[in-house]
């Protein structure tokens, strides 16, 4: 545990700031666009982490019926089915072959969600976003400790040297890394984490999202594995049937041993055992058009953007807040695309799906 984290006694559902965190925000935010400039000197500016998509698909948010008292809150508050898209990604910070060893990353954007949110810029923005990665926890404890790391990750000369160095006086920072980044077989098959804390009305929860579809596909030979070959498994899977995954939400149990502050820190089931709240169903689809991948590149995917109920907690998160938003209306500008949020209505319908769906093998009907 990282004294600068937590007070002797810390409470329960409680943030506590860490000093100079702000200026930690911005000179975070500094290095990561300069480091965009210098890697997208020319062509599009890509994200500066989950940087490749596999694909940007239609689903929807189905809440559970009767539902403790507990868990209405926010998006959760009634029993209804919410339009959205999904974005699946690699977490790295370029485009490489999917047989390379990685996290992979889940977003979810909700459609047509009433109420405020908490980005000050978008709060009248009708989305909700939440967002996953594979790892059950963050690898490193605060941001702090993060961009000590992003600085010898991008470091120009000496790099392996310094990152050796770096991983010996942190190898609770190698052991994360080294058990959350590897190959993987599908995505439709992979359990995926909030690995941050949020609030879920006046607790702190963790949110799980975990397949329904049993894990049966095998990693390819490096030999024979395409470069793209998660998203072409998505494509065959999605052209043939719906894929599933329960909503789950754990519950802060115990301030230390469930922390806010520290993200690196696992909340163990035993103490703070998952709870579903909700089904995420992506339905039959083809998803792989030019149109629909230049929509899901321009989705900007935020923690923040969620009503208040919801609010992204911890050092992580509230630097997340900062960085993710800068980082978005850079790309979006360098890009020269417009940063506005999608809506239930054109944005949605426009990319409908066409009735019936195509199966492989088939042509796929005219619009």
């Amino acid at each position: 545990m990282n004294p600068r984290t937590m007070p002797a006694q810390p409470e329960l559902n409680q943030e506590y700031l860490l000093p100079d965190e702000v200026e930690n925000a911005e000179r975070l935010v500094e290095h990561e666009l300069s480091i965009l400039r210098e890697r997208y000197d020319r062509g599009e500016f890509l994200r500066d982490f989950h940087s490749k998509t596999h694909g940007g698909v239609k689903a929807e948010l189905v809440i559970e019926p009767n539902l403790g008292s507990e868990f209405r809150y926010g998006v959760f508050s009634e029993p209804r089915r919410w339009p959205a898209w999904v974005r699946f990604s690699n977490g790295g910070e370029t485009i490489v072959p999917d047989i390379k060893r990685d996290v992979r990353g889940l977003a979810i954007k909700l459609m047509g969600v009433p109420g405020e949110k908490l980005l000050e810029r978008e709060k009248h923005a009708t989305t909700h976003d939440f967002l996953f990665f594979t790892p059950p926890n963050f690898f490193t404890e605060d941001a702090f400790e993060f961009f000590d790391f992003i600085k010898v990750l991008h470091s120009k000369r000496f790099r392996l040297l310094k990152l050796a160095w770096y991983f010996l006086c942190h190898p609770k920072v190698f052991w994360i890394i080294f058990k959350s980044i590897k190959p993987h077989a599908n995505l439709l098959e992979l359990p995926y984490f909030s690995a941050t804390p949020y609030l879920l009305g006046p607790r702190a929860a963790k949110y799980s999202l975990q397949p329904c579809r049993p894990a049966s596909s095998e990693i390819p030979r490096k030999s024979e594995a395409s470069a793209n070959y998660l998203r072409e498994r998505l494509v065959k899977d999605l052209g043939e049937s719906e894929a599933r995954f329960d909503f789950l939400v754990q519950f802060q149990a115990d301030p230390i041993a469930t922390p806010i502050e520290n993200a690196a820190a696992v909340w163990p089931p035993s103490l703070a055992p998952f709870h579903k709240v909700a089904t995420l169903v992506i339905p039959p689809q083809i998803f792989d058009t030019a149109a629909q991948h230049e929509f899901t590149e321009n989705l900007s995917m935020n923690p923040w953007h969620a009503l208040p109920e919801h609010r992204p907690l911890g050092n992580v998160n509230r630097t997340r807040k900062r960085v993710y938003d800068a980082i978005s209306e850079f790309r979006h500008q360098m890009n020269e695309q417009p940063r506005t949020e999608p809506t239930p209505g054109a944005d949605f319908l426009d990319l409908e799906v066409p009735q019936p769906f195509a199966r492989p093998g088939q042509t796929r009907p005219t619009p």
